[in-house]
């Protein structure tokens, strides 16, 4: 067998490890228990746009926004930071416990709905989501010692390095973007977000959520349209000329 043939051959064993890996990851969305905000293709251009923010942001090492190409870096990367926010989302249900029992919001009175659908989404994300990322996490890194030395080494490396940038504290703050919350918003009520009617009702209603302090003055709001290419006013039709005609 010929060197290229060898090459080749090699070449074609590690893109499907990694398709591998990129179709069981994707079988775990479905798992997450908030309701989705992929908009299934029907929702504007400046969802996806803000989906892509999202991304970058959670998966800086991953540099999601170079492509859709795999490697074993980028998925070593991807595999990483996931299980970093799975840590991290533990350890903030852990904390929301701790505070709602130290504060006694049990006594808060709530809907047997509301306790219902509270009890679903806690059960959803710990013994189904969390259990089945960590079985992923272990088939992954396993499934890296029977690649080459140089796969391998690049998968692990991305890995550990993703993994150790896990948010220190609970809350979106934490994450190393200041507008990952408003990203968050948006894409969870992108459809009350479509139907405002200009960048300023946008403002008021991110106003009434967080609160002045935490996201800022209009211009804030202005600039965060214009990257995710969000836009509320169309252009009208240009104004008709009066053409004046000389008196007689």
């Amino acid at each position: 067998m010929s060197e290229e043939t060898t090459t080749i051959d090699g070449k074609q064993r590690q893109q499907d490890w990694l398709e591998r890996l990129r179709e069981e990851f994707l079988k775990l969305e479905p798992l997450f228990p908030f309701p989705h905000w992929v908009h299934d293709g029907d929702g504007p251009k400046w969802v996806q746009n803000v989906e892509r923010e999202v991304g970058a942001t959670m998966y800086p090492l991953a540099k999601l926004k170079d492509g859709n190409y795999m490697t074993p870096r980028r998925v070593g990367a991807i595999l990483g930071h996931s299980c970093a926010a799975g840590v991290w989302l533990m350890e903030c249900l852990e904390h929301d416990i701790e505070k709602a029992a130290a504060a006694q919001i049990e006594t808060i009175e709530i809907t047997p709905e509301q306790q219902e659908q509270a009890e679903k989404l806690l059960h959803g994300i710990t013994e189904v989501w969390y259990p089945a990322l960590r079985r992923f996490a272990k088939r992954a890194l396993c499934s890296s010692v029977d690649q080459s030395y140089e796969d391998m080494t690049d998968f692990l490396l991305a890995y550990s390095q993703a993994f150790s940038r896990k948010p220190k504290r609970p809350g979106l703050a934490d994450i190393g973007n200041p507008t990952i919350e408003i990203y968050f918003l948006m894409l969870s009520t992108w459809r009350i977000v479509n139907n405002l009617r200009s960048v300023h009702q946008l403002h008021q209603y991110l106003v009434a959520v967080f609160g002045p302090y935490r996201v800022g003055e209009l211009k804030r709001v202005e600039k965060i349209c214009q990257r995710i290419d969000l836009h509320y006013r169309k252009p009208g039709r240009p104004k008709k000329q009066i053409i004046q005609t000389p008196e007689n």
